[in-house]
């Protein structure tokens, strides 16, 4: 048979646990049951515990005053010597920028990101640059030893961190290659973990940098470090935050070589390059450089920024912007010493083909030297005080007679046309419109060559003016090309004598387009001298004719930069608030429209009002009881807060937008600032491996007296004493001051020789004001013991006087005793003495109280009272309390200059071997008291009858009134001591019976203990075995089912 077999056709199951069911959009969060907790108690665990999480993510907010651009982030790489710091900084630069720094020296800039930007410092192994480097890091690399461990220098700044504001910290491990066993290596690696997360916090970052190969760390450890530095996210600090401060990676000495050659010694005067970091800064302002001492600032100035981020959103950097800045170290062949630019070529014969460096670039523009005509071309020179400089070109006379007719036509009808100009011009600008005037005054009384000089200035106006309208031309056809070209442009005509014929014969001819109100079309053909003179020019079109032209407006660029003045030398006042230009017509129109507004305005108001104030009380309303948009998202308080002090920074940036005409630098702006009268030896003992901060100290000037609470470091070997000098770093100054230690005890302030042990006490110093709850440390310049930190602490308050006395005891004798009255000698020197502690309380040894009356006489005796007879071998003591001047010593430590400082006087006994003077009062001696024998108390009958029974004395009498003595013979004596002796033996055998009973009472307790330990074991083998039994049973017979 040869039939096809047929194959039931599937049935598709429409239902059961096989069937393919639909499932809806979002099905898994549409079931309300399927994610519940079925256990309330878990719930409840689980709700607090996100509210526990919640709240730890709380912390109290701080105003972020962070600028649109922001400076670039200090990284300090911080650890002992030979421990990696500089290997480390290498490779990081070499990751972000592909260059190699021979040498580390100084600050060093580089370009990581899209938006961040960082500046790279070594600190030095000194306490002074490792204070000055805290202030201003906001994030540290800590370098660690692995093959050796901690070392003090760590500890040490973590605690200058700690006192200053603490930043970001992480640490690095190094020289993890001399670790051969990977278990030792492993152990190492967990301790030094724990360890540093004691002393940071818990978590903190620490990094292993296995090993080096060609003088770096390993590209794929950096690359790891690198990314977390990238994405670490930074606290803004208050302090950094209040308060303006930069951190110079140059410095220039701008001193005039002749005073310096008068006297070699003679202050300088000094520029200091690099960011601006925390708040605004401007000419005239109060810094303090630590280090050197404080200083004004004679000016800022903003310069291009050396590192600038790119622009434009990136996906990535292109190598052009992976730009490194290290004026102090060689880079390109480049490097800014404090007094010169030291440029190196190194270029073999093969690499003459290769592209020249910035510093080969740099000395081929110096090495230019062109013919004697072309350097006479380019020297200028002021002929008057004022006027404008003259070159070489411009006393002759060009022989174009097209150029000549049209300079004889102005300065023949410059007297009758000078007075539609403005004529309150500068007068160092002598190319401005209407200059007429000018010309006439100096031509009076002068002769031929004078008159040539007027024409040749004459012919230069006509040159800058025409140059001005052919640049407005320019303009309004190419709108992209950039400020530096046109500046080029605008200033070719007059720096080259070649083409001060051809610009007018290029101008001829051209038609001249105006979009801010002039005719289009005007022919430059018809009068030289009518363009020149026209006075419906603006602002803006007589900005171009000056050589101090800072760019053209914003509506040649796009509207790009609307609040940008580089110069700052000239100010439209006719422009609006934004910034922008207008031409009078459309000011004035635009002046008249806001006036019809706000007159639509107070119309439309239904209550009457102004519309300013509406708009007050309409804030006031929103602020008090919401606003009315109620889809918006219910914000907590903790974000409410958040919001408030958000706006509060945003509204101070709009008001000190609106001052930008203030020659303010604004925090991210790189600036130069110049100090006068700076000393000598900040320039002759420069050392670029040492920080220098400049930081804003406009409100901390005066000296007063500071309070501190302070504390020995648990570390610091010795107690510090009051009297000894130390050194404060609190602020942006170190400075070194005499304390006075005290504790209040809620009365008073006693002062103490010595700080306490393990506590806090109070001092008093002597310093420039400072804000209240500031950090503080306190240390020694000579390094005496391993660990420097001295002290810690924080400012409580400043105030003009501190009241801390300290306990006298004045010792007096009796010269006259009557009753309760004496007179008490060799306390007191004068009467005048007496009277100043009338009143005061006085003690004898015994014990009995007194009082200070008066005076008796002028040799220091006075009448007291007591209140019991005293004897004339008491001594009377006065107890009372001396206030304690404190010492007006203030010395700021200038490690920068020649540092001069007060020494203990421990240090100059050890630096003169001097001996400690013995002084035989000081000594202690053995205290030898004689004890005094009283008499017996005796009260009169007439008291003892009136004294209650019990408090009456008893007599006991005999039957005869008479005591009599028990004598004994010789027996009776005999016998009492033979009942001594049998009393002896019975005490000696009871006293041997009870510790033979306590013997065996012992061992009896000894032997139950190994009993029933014996019987414990027996019972636990005997359960042992019973359950191994019954264990066996089990698995048999589950085997047999």
């Amino acid at each position: 048979m040869d039939t096809k077999q047929t194959h039931k056709a599937h049935r598709v199951r429409k239902s059961g646990a096989s069937a393919k069911k639909t499932q809806k959009k979002n099905a898994e969060k549409n079931n309300p049951k399927a994610f519940t907790m079925q256990s309330s108690q878990r719930a409840d665990r689980m709700s607090r515990r996100k509210a526990e999480l919640d709240e730890k993510k709380y912390h109290v907010p701080m105003a972020d005053r962070t600028p649109t651009v922001p400076p670039p982030l200090v990284v300090a790489v911080v650890g002992p010597p030979r421990s990696g710091k500089t290997t480390l900084v290498k490779s990081l630069i070499r990751r972000y920028t592909k260059n190699t720094l021979t040498e580390i020296r100084g600050p060093v800039t580089v370009v990581t990101g899209k938006h961040q930007r960082l500046t790279f410092m070594e600190a030095a192994n000194d306490i002074s640059a490792m204070t000055d480097l805290a202030k201003v890091a906001d994030l540290v690399i800590l370098t660690i030893d692995a093959s050796f461990g901690f070392e003090m220098e760590t500890f040490e700044f973590l605690n200058l961190l700690q006192t200053h504001g603490m930043p970001k910290v992480m640490g690095v491990l190094t020289h993890l290659d001399e670790f051969k066993d990977n278990k030792r290596l492993k152990l190492a690696k967990k301790n030094f973990k724990h360890r540093f997360w004691s002393e940071v916090y818990e978590g903190a970052k620490l990094f292993y940098l296995s090993g080096i190969e060609n003088g770096r760390y390993l590209d794929r450890e950096i690359l790891n470090l690198s990314r977390f530095v990238s994405v670490m996210k930074l606290r803004p600090l208050a302090w950094r935050s209040s308060h303006p401060y930069m951190l110079a990676d140059r410095i220039q000495d701008l001193t005039d070589p002749e005073v310096l050659e008068a006297n070699p010694k003679a202050n300088r005067t000094v520029a200091l390059y690099g960011y601006l970091r925390g708040m605004h800064m401007r000419g005239g302002d109060r810094v303090h450089i630590p280090g050197a001492g404080d200083y004004r600032i004679d000016q800022t100035e903003q310069l291009p920024d050396p590192c600038p981020i790119p622009d434009k959103e990136r996906k990535r950097l292109d190598e052009r912007h992976k730009l490194v800045y290290a004026p102090m170290s060689e880079i390109n062949g480049v490097m800014y010493d404090k007094d010169a630019v030291y440029i190196d070529v190194k270029k073999s014969r093969h690499e003459e083909k290769a592209e020249a460096g910035e510093g080969e670039r740099m000395l081929g523009e110096l090495q230019k030297v062109g013919t004697i005509s072309d350097r006479l071309a380019d020297q200028q020179f002021n002929l008057f005080s004022g006027a404008k400089p003259l070159t070489a070109s411009s006393v002759r006379r060009p022989a174009e007679s097209d150029y000549a007719q049209a300079v004889d036509s102005i300065s023949k009808n410059s007297d009758t046309d000078g007075s539609d100009t403005d004529s309150d011009s500068d007068s160092d600008a002598g190319s401005t419109i209407g200059g007429g005037d000018g010309h006439e005054t100096s031509s009076e009384g002068s002769t031929d060559e004078s008159d040539s000089e007027i024409d040749s200035a004459d012919e230069d106006d006509i040159l800058r003016r025409v140059d001005a309208l052919d640049t407005n031309a320019s303009d309004d056809s190419s709108d992209s090309d950039s400020d530096d070209d046109q500046g080029v442009e605008r200033l070719a005509p007059i720096h080259t004598a070649s083409k001060r014929v051809n610009l007018m014969e290029l101008v001829y001819g051209q038609k001249l387009e105006d979009k801010d109100g002039l005719a289009a079309g005007v022919s430059v053909n018809d009068n030289a001298k009518s363009l020149a003179m026209d006075t419906d020019l603006d602002e803006h079109k007589l900005r171009k004719c000056f050589i101090t032209n800072p760019g053209d407006s914003e509506d040649e660029q796009g509207g790009e930069d609307e609040d940008e003045d580089d110069a700052g030398d000239f100010e439209d006042l006719e422009a609006d608030s934004d910034g922008e230009q207008q031409p009078n017509d459309e000011a004035s129109g635009t002046a008249d429209e806001s006036e019809e507004d706000e007159d639509q305005s107070d119309e439309e108001n239904e209550f009457g009002l102004p519309s300013d104030k509406m708009k007050k009380l309409q804030n006031k309303f929103e602020r008090l009881y919401g606003s009315d948009d109620e889809d918006g998202e219910k914000k907590d308080f903790y974000q409410q807060q958040k919001d408030v002090l958000q706006k509060y920074v945003d509204d101070t940036r709009l008001a000190m937008d609106e001052l930008s005409s203030i020659d303010y630098r604004w925090a991210g702006e790189y600036v130069r600032v110049v100090i006068e009268d700076m000393p000598t030896e900040f320039i002759q003992g420069f050392n670029p491996y040492l920080p220098v901060v400049v930081g804003g100290v406009s409100n901390e000037e005066g000296l007063s007296l500071i309070t501190l609470r302070i504390k020995r470091h648990r570390w610091y070997p010795k107690i510090l004493k009051t009297g000894d000098p130390i050194v404060v770093s609190v602020g942006w100054r170190r400075f070194q001051t005499i304390p006075t230690y005290f504790m209040n005890d809620r009365i008073k302030n006693r002062m103490l020789k010595y700080t306490p042990e393990h506590m806090h006490c109070s001092a008093a110093i002597y310093a420039p004001f400072i804000q209240p709850g500031t950090g503080f440390c306190a240390y020694h310049l000579t390094r005496q013991h391993r660990f420097g930190i001295a002290a810690t602490g924080t400012v409580l308050e400043n105030s003009q006087a501190i009241d801390v006395v300290k306990k006298i005891k004045l010792t007096g004798y009796p010269e006259k005793i009557l009753k309760h009255t004496a007179y008490i000698k060799r306390m007191f020197n004068s009467s005048l003495e007496v009277a100043k502690f009338e009143g005061a309380s006085l003690k004898t040894v015994s014990g009995i109280r007194g009082q200070v009356k008066k005076a008796f006489g002028n040799n220091g005796v006075f009448r007291a009272t007591f209140e019991d007879r005293i004897k004339a071998s008491d001594i009377v003591f006065l107890r009372a309390f001396h206030t304690i001047p404190i010492k007006k010593f203030y010395n700021p430590i200038t490690s920068l200059l020649s540092v001069t400082y007060m020494r203990t006087v421990a240090e100059i006994r050890r630096s003169k071997d001097m001996k400690v003077p013995n002084k035989k009062d000081s000594h202690y001696k053995p205290i030898e008291r004689v004890v005094k024998r009283f008499n017996p108390l005796r009260i009169p009958k007439s008291v003892q009858a009136e004294l209650p029974f019990k408090s009456k004395t008893k007599h006991v009498k005999t039957e005869n009134g008479t005591s009599r003595a028990v004598v004994m013979d010789k027996h009776d004596k005999r016998v009492a001591d033979l009942l001594g002796q049998i009393n002896l033996l019975h005490k000696d055998k009871a006293k041997k019976q009870r510790e033979k009973v306590q013997r065996q009472k012992a061992e009896y307790v000894k032997r139950r203990r190994a009993e029933e330990d014996e019987a414990d074991a027996r019972r636990k083998r005997k359960r042992k075995s019973f359950f191994r039994l019954e264990g066996r049973n089990q698995k048999g017979g589950s085997a047999q089912d």
